[in-house]
């Protein structure tokens, strides 16, 4: 085989381990993680510990997904815990207060959710405000609301069974439709972005967005979108969390205020905003599920909990971002040739 000819399968292998690593390097830690949990504790891959714990990654993909999309753009939104809390108190308070269809409350949950995304857009896209301050801000509104409706009867309310029982399918090995549907919905994500106009001018507007001005996007409404697409998702995760959990409580979406960017910065993503790799969230919530989920079976007090899960997400976050690190000098200095930008259209 001649130099010319190994020469661009050398460049090509180290194209194909650039373009796959994003994904990949995120899934060997997530897998590791899972080998170490069912190697430790095989419970948590029984029926019941899959069906207690797969609703519940799978709302936190879900809710993961949308904090990828603006931390993509270098920002952050810090409204998703208010947001799911309100959802699932609108939902509530209308399907089984106001006695609304279920379709009905889902439409007014859902809605609840996307006027906070869409405060959020407005504010830091058009009128300029610091992404962390905006999304606090509207999450302390939010907040608020839940705070009134449920002091106005909605905590003496429960879940209609019909909606319960149909978050609370599982599959036969105990894994939740939640979770299959959330796997769906990372699928879609990744096709959208990859191979269609709309998703290659959101990624064009996200990583770069002089480069995407000078081709002709509209810079400033995708990047509101993001928030306002964040809040959609932060929705269905908070219909689906509301169903699974039986009951609205104010605390209902805490959980996921910080552990969404744990799970997007496991996944390899950078603060400072970047391409995104929804199947590498994925593998993130994976690996933050176990984790919690291993911790909590060690019995250990909770502030020694706390400091074995700070210890290894800090293990797991160098090994990601070491890694991807050291493939980036590797292909460099391979002279495999750069990725084209995304086009306009």
């Amino acid at each position: 085989m001649s130099d010319q000819t190994v020469r661009p399968v050398r460049q090509s292998w180290v194209d194909l381990r650039w373009r796959g690593a994003p994904v990949a390097l995120p899934w060997i830690v997530a897998l590791l993680m899972l080998a170490v949990s069912v190697a430790l504790y095989p419970s948590s891959v029984s029926f019941g510990g899959l069906a207690t714990m797969t609703p519940l990654l799978g709302v936190l993909v879900i809710a993961s997904l949308g904090q990828s999309l603006v931390i993509g753009t270098g920002g952050i939104d810090l409204s998703v815990s208010s947001v799911v809390t309100v959802v699932g108190i609108v939902f509530v308070m209308k399907s089984a207060g106001d006695g609304a269809s279920i379709p009905i409350a889902i439409l007014y949950a859902v809605g609840a959710g996307l006027l906070c995304g869409i405060a959020n857009g407005v504010l830091v896209e058009y009128i300029g405000l610091s992404p962390l301050v905006a999304t606090l801000a509207t999450g302390q509104v939010m907040a608020g609301l839940a705070n009134i409706w449920y002091s106005d009867g909605v905590n003496r309310l429960d879940v209609p069974p019909d909606w319960s029982h149909f978050t609370g399918r599982t599959l036969p090995g105990g894994i939740s439709h939640i979770l299959v549907a959330s796997v769906i919905l990372v699928a879609l994500t990744s096709v959208v972005l990859s191979y269609t106009a709309v998703g290659r001018r959101l990624t064009a507007a996200s990583t770069s967005p002089r480069a995407g001005r000078y081709q002709g996007i509209a810079v400033r409404r995708y990047r509101a979108a993001t928030y306002v697409l964040a809040s959609l998702l932060y929705s269905v995760g908070g219909v689906l969390l509301v169903g699974s959990i039986g009951t609205p409580t104010l605390s209902l979406g805490d959980v996921y205020q910080l552990s969404t960017v744990v799970v997007v910065v496991l996944g390899g993503a950078a603060l400072s905003g970047g391409r995104l790799h929804p199947a590498a969230t994925l593998a993130g919530a994976v690996f933050l599920s176990f984790i919690n989920q291993d911790v909590a079976a060690t019995g250990a007090t909770p502030g020694t909990q706390g400091v074995i899960q700070g210890a290894v997400l800090i293990l797991a976050m160098l090994a990601t971002g070491l890694s991807a690190v050291r493939l980036l000098r590797r292909r460099r200095a391979g002279g495999a040739p750069d990725a084209e930008p995304a086009p306009a259209a």
